[in-house]
């Protein structure tokens, strides 16, 4: 019984770790990667709560779909800037 009181602590602090990231990191690549976190750790606290459905939702939505259409929208918004500058990134040098 023990056991899983620390699987829920121990899933509920993976989740807070990765939703601290999501806000300290500056790169928007790594930001998102810890959404994913958050979203699959998420499911991880449903299934050990007794949930296989609303995990299987929430691998889905919270931590494959939600982190590609922001990755997708971080791409094509950085097409679209011509200065640098703007993104506050050090440009790129070409070999």
């Amino acid at each position: 019984m023990a056991v899983f009181w620390m699987m829920d602590y121990l899933a509920l602090a993976l989740i807070l770790v990765c939703a601290g990231l999501v806000v300290r990191l500056r790169n928007l690549n790594g930001a998102v990667m810890a959404l994913s976190g958050v979203g699959a750790f998420s499911a991880l606290l449903f299934v050990v709560l007794g949930a296989p459905d609303d995990a299987h939702s929430e691998i889905v939505v919270g931590a494959i779909a939600l982190p590609v259409l922001y990755l997708v929208a971080i791409g094509k918004a950085r097409a679209e800037v011509h200065d640098s500058g703007e993104l506050d990134e050090q440009p790129r040098t070409r070999p």
